[in-house]
């Protein structure tokens, strides 16, 4: 049976966060917790790890690989080269708690490390107090869960923020099933789509609002968006829950706050304690959508520059007709927050990328640029998505600019000396039905046997097949491509074009066999005019025996 995540955060799954919520003492906690459970640090930058509990003794801190990132004996840890470790801090009695440090990832799609294991979809992005924060449902490899269902999400939550969109912090489980207490937990095994609010009249007070695949509505509250989150209650509206999912808010400038649900309404929320629906306020919204691209699940609302944007998921087509999968993610107008609203066309789409079953996300402003979030398939583990983000752009009239996936995400493009993960290609010869990628298990080296990789990497076996990122930014300085590839086999080659499959001609690589193990291979290129532009790795030419599996590559001046 897998491990419930397959890559180095399943270790902090299985030994942090549960280690973490328990408590040693009603009087004394003994166990330390710590306020991040992973994070992404640049080489010689430093961030600082806090306990959030007070231990009666100082921990001792550690890390596994000092050459990766070190740390002091205040938590605060340094990044040193391009890797992972995981810094400890252990107790005197032998209890401990761990944070995974990535030390280098420059940031692109999906927005943190493939090594972390970490798979968020639905992401409702909002901005508090200068950072964005990322609230959405958690998946696991394949939708394994502990009871052998297999399905979408999981069991808990995890809250992602960032200052500056590049680098990450996973702040960790902000609330879990066995938090709904049991009269009202109903069927739901696992917890769908979330939103969050800030209360609009009480300082640091906020409010999460969520669904389970039972399909009611909950809102818990906090003193943090980071959570934890308690004294969960039902959404009702008079007096009865809502049999609906994936509650998207919105506190508008006059304080009030407006929810919207996959039965496609929106309603005003009593701010006595924004569990209730205030009668009479409840408005359907489904006479402006369009059925040809019929409406499927995940509104969210925004509001800019006095328009309010009703976000929704939308079928290709009609599921009954033509096997249509929810992969639009379309939007609608309104000068009022209660409508009437008018259908203004889709903002993203990511039906032609191979294995992607639905998108689901929002909009969000963060010093003075806006972004989409949207979560993207990890091909071969189905039911299994990873948040992505790019920027968006809005016409004089406040429509948005229609915009396709990157590889690249909200820094716009990759730039010389940038490692590419191959896995983040968002073009693909065969279309949505072209499955070309798969993942390796190995070991760490770390002591803890559970600790392994399960990480994506892309392949090749048949000649003109071609993969294509968006966007790197060309230099006429470029003179090396390095690529870490796997053969059986001799006589494989490999190119890359720029633009479109059968574009300039940049590079060619020439492999060898590397008998299955992994190997850096390098090429010259040719790059004859700067600027920013797509590329694509296609296949010459086929080995003698077996394909090309392609981990990363990576341009240099």
């Amino acid at each position: 049976m897998k491990n419930p995540l397959s890559l180095l955060l399943g270790i902090l799954l299985t030994t942090c966060f549960w280690t973490q919520r328990a408590t040693a003492s009603t009087s004394e906690p003994t166990t330390p917790s710590l306020d991040k459970v992973a994070c992404m640090i640049d080489c010689r930058q430093k961030i600082r790890i806090h306990l959030k509990n007070n231990l009666p003794t100082p921990v001792v801190w550690s890390s596994n690989n000092e050459t990766i990132a070190t740390v002091s004996s205040n938590g605060t840890v340094t990044g040193h080269a391009q890797g992972d470790a995981i810094i400890t801090a252990t107790a005197p009695n032998g209890s401990s708690a761990q944070c995974l440090v990535s030390v280098g990832y420059k940031g692109q799609n999906p927005i943190v490390p493939p090594t972390w294991g970490l798979f968020i979809a639905d992401g409702e992005p909002h901005v508090f107090n200068g950072r964005m924060y990322l609230f959405g449902s958690r998946d696991v490899p394949d939708g394994f869960l502990p009871n052998g269902e297999r399905d979408f999400c999981s069991t808990d939550y995890h809250v992602l923020y960032s200052d500056d969109l590049i680098h990450w912090v996973d702040a960790g489980v902000s609330i879990s099933l066995e938090d709904i207490p049991a009269e009202i937990r109903g069927d739901t095994r696992r917890l769908w789509a979330p939103d969050l609010f800030k209360s609009p009249t009480e300082k640091d007070k906020y409010y999460l609002t969520f669904c389970g695949n039972g399909k009611p509505m909950y809102i818990a509250e906090s003193h943090s968006p980071l959570g934890p989150f308690t004294n969960v209650r039902l959404i009702t509206l008079n007096g009865e829950p809502i049999p609906q999912i994936d509650p998207g808010v919105l506190v508008d400038d006059d304080g009030k706050v407006y929810l919207a649900s996959p039965r496609f309404f929106v309603c005003q929320l009593d701010p006595s304690d924004y569990s209730k629906i205030i009668p009479g306020s409840y408005r359907s919204v489904t006479e402006s959508m369009p059925t040809d691209n019929e409406p499927f699940e995940g509104p969210s609302l925004r509001k800019r520059n006095g328009i309010y944007y009703y976000i929704y998921i939308q079928n290709k087509g009609n599921i009954q007709r033509d096997g249509a999968v929810p992969t639009l993610m379309g939007y609608m107008t309104a000068s009022q927050p209660l409508g009437p609203y008018i259908y203004q066309g889709v903002l993203i789409s990511n039906y032609d990328y191979p294995g992607a079953g639905n998108i689901h996300g929002s909009i969000e402003a963060f010093k003075g640029k806006w972004y989409v979030s949207y979560h993207m398939p990890l091909s071969d583990h189905l039911l299994t998505r990873s948040a992505c983000m790019d920027e968006i752009q809005f016409r004089k009239d406040g429509t948005i600019e229609p915009i396709v996936p990157t590889s690249s995400g909200v820094k716009g493009a990759f730039v010389a000396g940038e490692k590419i993960q191959s896995s983040n290609g968002v073009a693909f010869s065969g279309g949505r039905s072209d499955i070309r990628l798969k993942s390796s298990k190995t070991t760490t080296g770390n002591p803890y046997e559970v600790l392994y990789t399960d990480y994506p990497y892309t392949f090749y076996d048949t000649p003109g097949q071609w993969i294509g990122y968006r966007f790197l930014l060309f230099s006429k300085k470029m003179k090396t491509l390095s690529m870490s590839v796997s053969t059986q086999g001799e006589g494989g080659v490999l190119e890359i074009r720029r633009g479109a499959p059968d574009g300039a001609l940049v590079s060619t690589l020439s492999l060898p066999d590397t008998d299955g193990a992994w190997q850096v291979i390098r090429s010259d290129v040719s790059v004859t005019e700067k600027g920013r532009d797509a590329f694509y790795i296609v296949l010459k030419q086929k080995p003698t025996d077996g394909n090309i599996r392609i981990d990363w590559l990576q341009f240099d001046l």
